[in-house]
């Protein structure tokens, strides 16, 4: 750990998790322990999730607009 508090990953860590310097990580305190996970987007999350439904960009276009409309007018 540095002075300032920063904790520093060992390389084998980082590739491990598939982590670089632009990745987002959520800490959390269990017990007397510090978890740290890498935190997916949504759109790695949806790009590498199973696929329940298809939709064309038109059609979530759409929809996204509508639900707009409904939230914000």
């Amino acid at each position: 750990m540095g002075r300032r508090g920063i904790l520093y990953l060992p390389a084998e860590v980082r590739k491990r998790l598939g982590i670089d310097e632009n990745s987002d990580l959520i800490l959390t305190i269990e017990d007397e322990c510090i978890v740290i996970k890498p935190l997916k987007s949504v759109f790695v999350l949806g790009a590498s999730s199973r696929k329940i439904a298809e939709i064309s960009v038109e059609e979530f276009e759409k929809e996204s607009e509508e639900l707009q409309r409904e939230l914000y007018e």
